[in-house]
């Protein structure tokens, strides 16, 4: 009895030596297995810092010095385009562009100074840039258009315009669109691209607008006279500018009266006033010289039978 017992003994003795040293195997060679991949790695790293540590050092010195040089171009730019008759509006976007195109460049020397094809980086943003172009194609047309009025000036804020059947002033000019105030007190925003591809025609450009006015005069009527009145009463009216070069004449034998022409200029800012003004004094002037001012009438014939 005590045999058998000592015998089982041994064996759990031995099956405990056995696992304990597949045990100690499995760990050797596991701290071998991970050791030898630390190596690697620090082989690898080693090799790279030897081959591509100066590259990596220069690449990180010219992304600092371009980011630098970014920000000066940026701060040279805004003040360049301050001394200028851009609209303030306008400054910061340009600028922004630029900016944004001197970063890119930077980004393009840092990449070829490490390895890496700037081919195909080039060739994906250009994908990417024609999807978005393709996708935002008008709003980028109406932001060049923005840019174009903005830069060329064609209009100011507060001018009078006549631009694409759209009558106003000028209330605001954004990046996308322009307000306009109509005459009615409505607020119209139109868009760059539809400015920048009709007429516009601006009546405050000038400080001085021509003022043109018909007035119908009677067949009856002394002309040489109505001339003479007319163009006294605008020679002494305060709105007219131009005294010495004020134009009247007889324009045309209408069905009912005879039209007299007459062209002046006042100030721009002045100028519904002047015409409201100019229109009730020729009036009146006529009123007291007993001229007629007719109206369309239809005289109808009846034959006697």
């Amino acid at each position: 009895m005590t045999g058998e017992v000592t015998g089982a003994q041994n064996v759990v003795t031995n099956t405990a030596s056995a696992m304990s040293s597949n045990a100690a195997t499995t760990v050797d060679r596991t701290v071998t297995h991970q050791i030898t991949m630390t190596e690697r790695i620090l082989d690898k790293i080693q090799h790279f810092a030897e081959t591509k540590g100066l590259d990596i050092v220069m690449a990180i010195v010219v992304l600092v010095i371009g980011y630098i040089v970014s920000r000066e171009i940026k701060v040279w730019t805004r003040n360049i385009l301050k001394r200028s008759n851009i609209d303030p509006n306008a400054i910061g976007f340009i600028t922004e562009i630029v900016y944004f195109i001197s970063l890119l460049f930077v980004m393009t020397i840092v990449f070829g100074m490490l390895g890496i094809s700037t081919s195909s980086l080039i060739a994906a943003l250009g994908g990417i840039g024609l999807a978005i172009g393709l996708a935002l194609k008008d709003n980028f047309s109406n932001v060049a258009s923005g840019i174009f009025i903005l830069i060329f000036r064609p209009f100011n804020v507060g001018d009078y315009i006549v631009a694409n059947g759209v009558e106003g002033t000028v209330a605001e000019i954004a990046i996308i669109y322009t307000k306009i105030r109509t005459l009615g007190n409505q607020m119209i925003a139109v868009p760059n691209n539809t400015m920048t591809s009709s007429i516009i025609k601006n009546y405050s450009h000038y400080d001085l607008r021509n003022l043109e006015l018909v007035f119908d005069v009677g067949y009856d009527s002394d002309l040489r006279s109505c001339l003479h009145l007319i163009r006294e009463e605008l020679i002494k009216n305060p709105y007219v500018q131009d005294k010495e070069q004020i134009t009247v004449y007889i324009s045309e034998m209408a069905d009912s009266s005879i039209r007299i022409y007459t062209r002046c200029q006042v100030k721009a800012a002045d100028y519904f006033t002047a015409r409201t003004d100019i229109i009730i004094a020729v009036k009146e002037t006529l009123d007291r010289a007993g001229i007629d001012i007719p109206f369309p009438q239809l005289v109808v014939h009846q034959s006697e039978k």
